[in-house]
């Protein structure tokens, strides 16, 4: 084989494995947003079961983002659990439920950020800091919840809210954090779906696209 020969075979396969790897990784993140999917029907259903066997019906009181909390915190407001707290019982105390297969960010969180964390929560008191953490990293979940919208309310109270009367096939109940699965969004924004679940301003919308959303009643669609 000619020099020249050689040099056409390795730009052929460069070619090839140029074309090959974004197939690859296509399916890799195909994989694990399905497990993500899968992750929070699992979650949907434990919802329920906690509405029906240990609430008397109302949506967990927990955190919208868990190392929030530490900044809330005064001697009249608690630091609130987690979503992955509250739901463990339910959840057969399997946290990795809530963690995203896409997520490098939020379940544990960065080495730098951790140490951020770790500084607001010695200043409070020993015994008010949360006992989950004691064995688990912030955030400990993957999927933001709506706890404004949601936290105490009856199963109707978040249906009918502010005169809009919903479907639970409208209702956010988790959504990730961010846009885990791709950058970009794949179609356009629902206006009126956005509206009903009415998301904190003070907060970043959660933008529909490339997120996993679990509606209440369970089915989980990536926008």
């Amino acid at each position: 084989m000619t020099l020249v020969e050689l040099l056409v075979v390795i730009a052929i396969i460069g070619t090839l494995v140029a074309l090959i790897l974004p197939a690859v990784s296509s399916i890799r993140e195909s994989s694990r947003r399905t497990a993500c999917k899968s992750n929070l029907k699992q979650i949907g259903v434990a919802v329920q079961v906690y509405m029906d066997r240990k609430s008397r019906g109302k949506f967990p009181d927990a955190a919208v983002v868990p190392s929030e909390e530490l900044t809330f915190w005064a001697p009249d407001r608690p630091v609130k659990p987690s979503i992955a707290a509250s739901l463990a019982p339910f959840t057969e105390n399997n946290r990795e439920v809530f963690r995203c297969p896409s997520d490098s960010l939020y379940f544990v969180r960065p080495p730098e950020k951790q140490a951020e964390i770790r500084a607001r929560l010695e200043k409070i008191p020993t015994a008010e800091r949360p006992k989950e953490y004691e064995t688990a990293s912030y955030e400990g979940t993957s999927y933001e919840y709506p706890a404004r919208r949601l936290a105490n309310k009856t199963r109707q109270e978040a249906l009918s809210y502010r005169g809009n009367i919903g479907a639970s096939t409208k209702l956010w109940v988790l959504y990730e954090f961010e846009a885990f699965h791709a950058p970009f969004s794949l179609v356009p924004s629902s206006g009126g779906e956005t509206d009903f679940n009415d998301p904190d301003p003070a907060r970043s919308s959660p933008a529909e696209g490339a997120r996993n959303f679990l509606y209440f009643d369970g089915h989980v669609e990536n926008l």
